[in-house]
């Protein structure tokens, strides 16, 4: 009677467990301590596609071939050795990717396998890795993961280098297109850099329009070589996002360690300084970094600290150049020059704090309160000398681009009470200067409010002639080039001839930039160019200079 009741007792037990083992979620194999199966449940079954009766009674390495030398099989045989339970992912490409696995082995002999899929919890792992460690637009290292590489580097005492990259003018396309053409040409840039990667390369995008490389074990005498043929990659033009193509300029700053620094943070800011130092040289270029730049990294720090502070009473002020007109004794218009006392450096080049500003956003921040000075001085001189000529200010491209710029500038025309025509806005000379629908848009609602528009530098770049046609442009400025070679250079005279008469038949109004020789006068006027600025009259100067001469005098004499 008791066997009656132990037999239903175990039977009873029996149908306990595998309806457990048959309602879990995991796959369950039963092994004795030969490895030979017992039992597997029907999630194991749907997992690995294979049926109990087919398996059970067969050495789990025969039953699953993919076992044999893996992870899997080591750590079964050393739960069998030493008992316990141990847990670990695999994956199993042949069965669905990645399972997480745990292994416990039995009092009675032998072992449980459990196990279950856990490949969409990977596959979020490797994005959020990819997050962490790549860029989301081009697939490129990241900062942080470059920082892991160096550092690693770094604690292996190896010799790497840095390439700092910049795109030289990827905030003008921005600028003259827009942002989705400007991502193109960084996704582009990438595929172009990834091809020079390779076991000891190590090509990263930190941020916008920079990229870096790490190099390991390159003699240092090998980077210049290198060097050039990253620059020769920037050698054909990009495709933009509109089809259109733009060529777009790198410079890379170098710096070596240890030979530079054994500090990583000193060697990304080394190499950053020598990429600057790279961009002072015309074109596609490349620099070395020396001690001797750190002062000039020190100096460009502050100058685009001072360009984003406040700007009032910084130190920013405008002179003028007088444009003369006839014989020499008729004032014409002006050109505003944008000048800059620094707190701390002293008087600046023009050219070094707008080429910070443009390199770093800041330019249309500069330009509105430059504009407000000058616009303020052009209602005082209306005001107290009857002032009605015409007031010539510069743009840089990035600003003829720049829609919300024009917003405020017209916003001010209208709160100073300027006429637009008293006003001209010149087209700076720029290679990377190039058609834009919204620079002909801004241009056309200046030229529709009456404000004129001049190209400057007119005749040194062959790009300059297809402007005419372009843009709507009123007025025409030789370049002192040409002016200069008048009495010394039968063929720039004869081309400078030819530039006065295509200003004069298509209706543009002309000036002659650079003027400082009577015979200069005498050329310009027997070929029908009556309108001057330079040396010759008068440099650029101070406002107070400028109302004494030329607007107290007319004052006095008219009276």
């Amino acid at each position: 009677m008791m066997e009656e009741k132990d037999k239903v007792a175990n039977g009873i037990e029996t149908i306990k467990t595998a309806t457990v083992v048959e309602s879990m979620t995991d796959g369950f194999y039963l092994l004795d301590d030969r490895m030979i199966l017992k039992y597997i449940n029907g999630i194991a079954e749907k997992i690995t596609g294979k049926r109990m009766e087919e398996i059970v009674g067969r050495p789990v390495l025969e039953a699953f071939p993919a076992l044999v030398g893996s992870h899997t099989e080591r750590m079964i045989l050393q739960v069998l050795e030493n008992k316990g339970s141990m847990e670990f992912d695999e994956n199993f490409s042949d069965h669905g990717g990645w399972y997480h696995i745990k292994l416990i082995s039995i009092e009675e002999g032998g072992f449980a396998i459990y196990f279950q899929t856990i490949e969409q919890q990977k596959r979020l792992e490797e994005k959020l890795t990819d997050f962490a460690y790549f860029d989301y637009l081009t697939g490129l290292s990241n900062r942080r993961r470059m920082t892991e590489i160096a550092f690693s580097l770094k604690e292996k005492g190896e010799e790497y280098s840095f390439f700092y990259i910049n795109l030289d003018n990827l905030k003008f396309i921005n600028a003259l297109y827009n942002y989705t053409s400007g991502d193109k040409v960084v996704v582009s840039v990438a595929e172009r850099l990834r091809t020079f990667s390779c076991g000891n390369r190590h090509v990263g995008r930190l941020e916008g329009d920079e990229f870096i490389i790490i190099l390991e074990k390159v003699p240092k005498e090998e980077l210049k070589n290198l060097a050039s043929e990253l620059l020769a990659l920037f050698k054909e033009p990009f495709i933009l996002a509109d089809f259109q193509t733009a060529y777009v300029t790198a410079s890379i700053g170098i710096a070596c360690s240890p030979y530079d620094t054994e500090r990583l943070r000193d060697l990304v800011a080394y190499a950053q300084t020598a990429m600057y130092e790279a961009k002072k040289i015309k074109g596609p270029s490349f620099a070395f970094y020396m001690p001797a730049m750190m002062a000039s990294r020190e100096r460009r720090v502050l100058i685009e600290k001072s360009l984003m502070d406040c700007l009032e009473n910084s130190g920013f002020y405008f002179t003028v150049q007088p444009q003369i007109s006839g014989g020499g004794t008729n004032l014409s218009g002006v050109e505003v020059l944008a000048r800059w006392n620094h707190p701390v450096l002293g008087e600046l080049s023009p050219l070094e704090f707008i080429e910070v500003a443009e390199q770093t956003g800041t330019i249309a921040h500069l330009t509105v309160h430059l504009l407000k000075g000058v616009l303020q001085t052009i209602k005082q001189w209306e005001s107290q000398y009857g002032w009605d000529t015409k007031t010539a200010i510069n743009m840089t491209p990035s600003l003829l681009a720049n829609s919300a710029f024009f917003d405020e500038f017209f916003s001010l025309l209208e709160q100073y009470k300027i006429k637009p025509s008293l006003l001209e806005i010149e087209l700076t000379e720029h290679a990377e200067m190039a058609y834009s629908e919204t620079t002909i848009r801004n241009l056309e609602l200046c030229r529709d409010k009456g404000i004129s528009i001049a190209i400057d530098d007119f005749g040194t770049g062959f790009s300059m002639i297809s402007y005419l046609t372009q843009f709507p442009i009123n007025k025409i400025k030789i370049d002192r080039y040409f002016i200069q070679k008048i009495g010394e250079d039968a063929k720039s005279e004869a081309v400078l001839k030819s530039l006065i008469h295509l200003a004069n038949s298509i209706g543009c109004e002309l000036l002659a930039e650079g003027v400082e020789r009577s015979e200069e006068i005498v050329f310009l006027k027997e070929n029908s160019c009556t309108k001057f600025q330079g040396y010759f009259y008068d440099k650029a100067m101070l406002l107070e200079d400028f109302e004494e001469k030329y607007l107290k005098e007319k004052v006095i004499s008219s009276k």
